[in-house]
């Protein structure tokens, strides 16, 4: 098993974040992972994106080319990575920020009100957390605890507010997607 995820959006829109968070998960249940950042020179607004493999095997290169799902949080990113996304592969995306979607015939979307749903709970700028617990229902490769319990480590000591804020959002995102 061998899974690639293209994640992408704006600076600032916790991009990076979020792939580390999905790699640590991997890490978790014992799965070979890369986790490799990409960012404009700009720090917020900018482009940012992330790849991640996740495998049962040794990963030869951290390089995304093809992805099984990609994660969009704004429009640009969007309209660049469908094309690589495989056929039968799945697109999650902020359905609040992304409007004019290019749809394919051969791959899964998922349109997920992100940052309106995150809002309803905290702040636009935690659609990032919607989407993973989404992409954790929807791909199968993580379980939720192990998720969780990454949030509650890798958040730094003098942010630990948010780690609850950011555990209801997880949450909320992997019950929209119905089984």
């Amino acid at each position: 098993m061998e899974q690639r995820i293209i994640i992408a959006g704006s600076g600032g829109q916790g991009i990076l974040f979020l792939g580390k968070v999905i790699a640590h998960s991997a890490m978790k249940q014992e799965k070979e992972v890369t986790w490799f950042p990409s960012y404009g020179a700009e720090m917020r607004g900018g482009t940012a994106n992330c790849m991640v493999v996740i495998s049962d095997e040794f990963i030869g290169s951290p390089i995304v080319r093809n992805a099984d799902y990609l994660i969009a949080l704004n429009e640009i990113s969007y309209k660049k990575f469908i094309n690589r996304v495989l056929q039968k592969g799945c697109i999650i995306y902020d359905a609040s920020i992304i409007k004019n979607s290019k749809f394919r015939d051969d791959i899964n979307f998922y349109p997920i009100e992100a940052s309106k749903e995150a809002s309803l709970i905290a702040n636009p700028k935690f659609a990032n957390m919607v989407l993973l617990g989404a992409f954790v229902k929807i791909s199968k490769i993580l379980s939720i605890e192990k998720v969780i319990e990454t949030i509650e480590e890798i958040i730094p000591a003098k942010k630990k507010e948010i780690v609850e804020i950011n555990k209801n959002l997880i949450l909320r995102g992997f019950s929209i997607i119905e089984d």
